[in-house]
């Protein structure tokens, strides 16, 4: 069964009820999951939010994945390869989007994201 990786840009347009969002993570065939790394870029706007509500809807949303992924030591050696070549390249992205790839690279998962311009730079990430 595959696994796949919702990115915090995913999740955002889901809690808002964005048809196309809702119907594709509604369609993938497999286990939901994501990061911690997206819970507290979602915490961001949970504390920006004027919705009282805010904070229990994502929790709520967490608590229905399959797993919620942290940092450990495989993740970090890869981020810190990653952030090496893509500097190189001339084609850094944001850290936190470097750590969720490195995650989704680390546990085979496949990234869905709605911001595919900066995860296309990073080889061998499956993408949706």
């Amino acid at each position: 069964m595959k696994t796949y990786f919702l990115d915090t840009s995913v999740i955002i347009d889901y809690l808002r009820g964005k048809e196309e969002v809702v119907g594709l993570i509604n369609s993938l065939n497999g286990k939901l999951t994501s990061s911690y790394i997206c819970l507290s870029e979602l915490y961001e706007g949970i504390y920006r939010s004027k919705n009282k509500n805010a904070e229990s809807t994502v929790l709520e949303f967490f608590s229905g994945l399959s797993k919620t992924y942290g940092l450990n030591q495989k993740i970090d050696k890869e981020f810190g390869n990653l952030r090496k070549n893509l500097k190189q390249k001339g084609e850094i992205i944001e850290d936190l989007d470097i750590f969720i790839a490195a995650t989704c690279l680390i546990y085979n998962l496949s990234l869905v994201t709605i911001n595919k311009k900066h995860f296309l730079r990073i080889k061998g990430l499956d993408v949706v």
